[in-house]
């Protein structure tokens, strides 16, 4: 099968951005998909062709966004820009119930986007630094919550992370329900409360594509992410 995934932003010639594509072929390879990809900040029309979509991370979301102009001044950067066109990347994808899986800053994007809030610096909030070291991820652990759709996924009940933000959710926005926290507290993934009649949903504060493939909480990500928008696109007779 042939699938078209979207991906919500690529910075040019970052190597950074690079890994998603690759985790994303890595996973299409070993599901036996042809994979397509396209760069919706470059090609927005794009949006209403895709079969799923990955929000990925970058600058801070302006907490404007989260009715909190004032947290400004804690943010690193700004993209007002990236902001807009990726809010309306989600306004679409929801109405055409595509599969998403979002990534550190998608995370963010996303709750901000289903009505929740961030805590603009984890460190002036009192909690212990989430933010590389020097231009190194950290690794952290992270809790699984039982009966969660992560948690099926990795078949595992605890896990261990890369970690690179300074922001987190704060306020989880309704109709979410987080399914993993850091051992210091903070929201590691979220996915829709009640998963019927959803599409599928899963966003990470980590970064899978910058873990090894066959980590438990990396590439499986990935696969469950093309799988589901496989069986979408199989169910509304878009098979190509």
């Amino acid at each position: 099968m042939k699938l078209h995934i979207g991906i919500s932003f690529i910075k040019k010639n970052d190597s950074h951005y690079a890994n998603y594509s690759n985790a994303i072929l890595h996973a299409g390879q070993s599901l036996g998909y042809d994979i397509e990809m396209t760069d919706l900040s470059e090609h927005p029309e794009m949006i209403s062709d895709i079969d799923g979509i990955v929000f990925t991370g970058g600058a801070d979301v302006d907490p404007v966004r989260y009715g909190k102009p004032e947290l400004r001044a804690l943010c690193k950067k700004i993209d007002d820009d990236r902001d807009a066109i990726e809010f309306d990347f989600a306004d679409k994808a929801d109405e055409r119930k595509l599969p998403i899986l979002g990534i550190c800053r998608g995370l963010q994007l996303l709750n901000v986007h289903y009505g929740g809030t961030l805590i603009a610096d984890l460190e002036t909030a009192g909690k212990p630094p989430h933010s590389k070291i020097g231009e190194k991820d950290q690794r952290h652990d992270v809790h699984l919550e039982p009966g969660k759709l992560i948690k099926k996924i990795s078949h595992v009940s605890d896990g261990n992370v890369t970690s690179a933000h300074h922001q987190a959710i704060d306020e989880l926005a309704p109709g979410l329900a987080f399914s993993a926290k850091s051992i210091d507290g903070v929201i590691e993934a979220v996915e829709w409360n009640d998963q019927s009649q959803k599409p599928y949903f899963l966003a990470v504060q980590w970064h899978p594509e910058r873990m090894e493939f066959d980590e438990p909480l990396a590439g499986s990500l990935f696969e469950s992410f093309l799988w589901e928008a496989a069986a979408q696109k199989m169910l509304a007779g878009r098979i190509a």
